[in-house]
């Protein structure tokens, strides 16, 4: 919604002036139309996420294609030079959007919507899980007790009460590259929230007090410097075998960090793309210590 009122707003203001009018209106309706039939087709439980959160449906269903259509339909035709009854068949999918947004619909008619959806599919994709949108589990997280340990305390006594890091990284523990679910709507797939840190022991990564309060226990991963065997850093979405896993929709864009031991490889996501310059720093230190 967002990306189709800037492109509105480029092309109220600078279309004409730039030479290309019509064409942002078309490339935004565009883009709103894809998702919407991305959304319509419900091919991937990605796909039907809408379906199960708060107002997602109106959003997914009336919403965009109320302004997609007629964007698209009246950019189309300014930028070809057709005549503009071409996009009247544009118009009317939003008029019938902008007349359920005026009568206050909160949600489709019963009749609105691919028939997965209608059929009350999308909900085995949550495995029984209660469906939640963002702001709600950001509430719940504040709300929700955590454990009487957190999970940075419990990374100070695998490596010594007095254990402090000597350098740390926002990012997240990769539990999981193949899963397509997320343990929370605030989280990645397969993901963990946390710090990764480097203590004069080894590496660290310690949950957020955040993931604490939701996932209702401790996440921590310690690995002692003399047990690492190698550091790499391995695609984005990729797991420890370096094969890169389908999706990109809540997962991180950047490029993983693999720590090996003897018995085990631990994927983390780095924020900020800083992978490499972490994978260097682990190499130089566990050098020094073994």
């Amino acid at each position: 919604m967002a990306l189709m009122f800037l492109g509105g707003y480029l092309e109220a203001e600078y279309g004409k002036s730039w030479g290309i009018s019509g064409l942002l209106f078309t490339i935004t309706g565009g883009v709103g139309i894809t998702y919407f039939a991305w959304c319509w087709a419900g091919r991937t439980p990605s796909a039907r996420a809408w379906a199960a959160i708060n107002r997602g449906p109106a959003l997914a269903l009336i919403g965009i294609p109320a302004f997609a259509f007629p964007f698209f339909g009246v950019g189309a035709a300014a930028f070809f030079g057709l005549p503009m009854v071409i996009a009247l068949p544009f118009g009317l999918v939003s008029v019938f959007c902008l007349v359920l947004i005026f009568i206050g619909v909160k949600d489709p008619p019963k009749w609105w919507g691919p028939r997965w959806f209608r059929k009350g599919e999308h909900k085995k994709d949550r495995k029984g899980r209660q469906p939640q949108d963002a702001l709600a589990t950001l509430t719940e997280s504040y709300a929700a007790p955590p454990p009487a340990v957190l999970s940075q305390e419990e990374v100070r006594r695998e490596f010594g009460h007095v254990a402090e890091p000597v350098v740390q990284w926002k990012g997240g523990w990769v539990r999981d590259p193949d899963t397509d679910e997320q343990d929370h709507a605030l989280a990645r797939k397969g993901t963990v929230e946390g710090t990764l840190a480097w203590y004069p022991q080894g590496l660290g990564f310690a949950a957020t007090k955040r993931e604490d309060s939701l996932r209702g226990k401790t996440t921590v991963v310690t690995v002692p410097a003399g047990e690492i065997t190698g550091v790499e850093v391995v695609p984005a979405r990729a797991g420890a075998d370096g094969r890169r896993r389908r999706g990109f929709w809540m997962r991180s864009p950047f490029r993983r960090l693999v720590v090996r031991t003897a018995s085990d490889a631990h994927v983390f996501d780095v924020a900020r793309g800083r992978a490499p310059q972490v994978a260097a720093f682990i190499k130089e230190q566990a050098g020094q210590l073994t």
